[in-house]
């Protein structure tokens, strides 16, 4: 007699197999998505801190860059006195995602000048549960960003 279908066992070990890929799968991709989202902040972050030094350029004049923390958000003032993101001229808001922002080198402040494209040297680091990327402005204005302790594709590593 011919048996043409598949025993109970056949069919138990196959849906438990299938069950343990999916779960590694599904774990796989959340942190893809933590490593995506880190990419993206950074990038967007290094582009806004990159419009701003052409907008000092272009109109001749210096820039305050201010750091707040909860929710984080950057600012980009005329003067010293700052006491939200809105009030900036630019300001940068933290996109809806697990990135946070841990440090800026210069106690939550910074220059961008307008002459010669300079800036005050500084730093940021932006961090999630996969890793963590700087952002760095060099003292002739070069902004460049990087992967700290992780490979995260689209960014370089530090």
């Amino acid at each position: 007699m011919l048996n043409w279908g598949f025993s109970l066992l056949e069919l138990l070990i196959t849906i438990c197999i299938s069950a343990i890929l999916t779960t590694i799968g599904i774990e796989h991709w959340k942190e893809q998505q933590l490593r995506n989202e880190l990419a993206y902040t950074t990038k967007q972050l290094a582009y806004f801190l990159y419009e701003v030094q052409i907008k000092a350029s272009s109109e001749n004049k210096n820039y305050i860059i201010h750091q707040f923390t909860s929710p984080w958000c950057i600012a980009i003032t005329n003067d010293e006195k700052t006491t939200s993101c809105s009030d900036g001229v630019l300001y940068f808001i933290k996109p809806d995602n697990s990135v946070e922002i841990s440090q800026l080198s210069n106690n939550k402040s910074a220059f961008i000048l307008g002459r010669r494209n300079l800036a005050q040297t500084m730093s940021f680091q932006l961090k999630n549960k996969t890793g963590t990327s700087r952002i760095f402005i060099s003292l002739l204005g070069r902004i460049r960003f990087c992967a700290e302790n992780s490979y995260i594709t689209g960014l370089p590593p530090c």
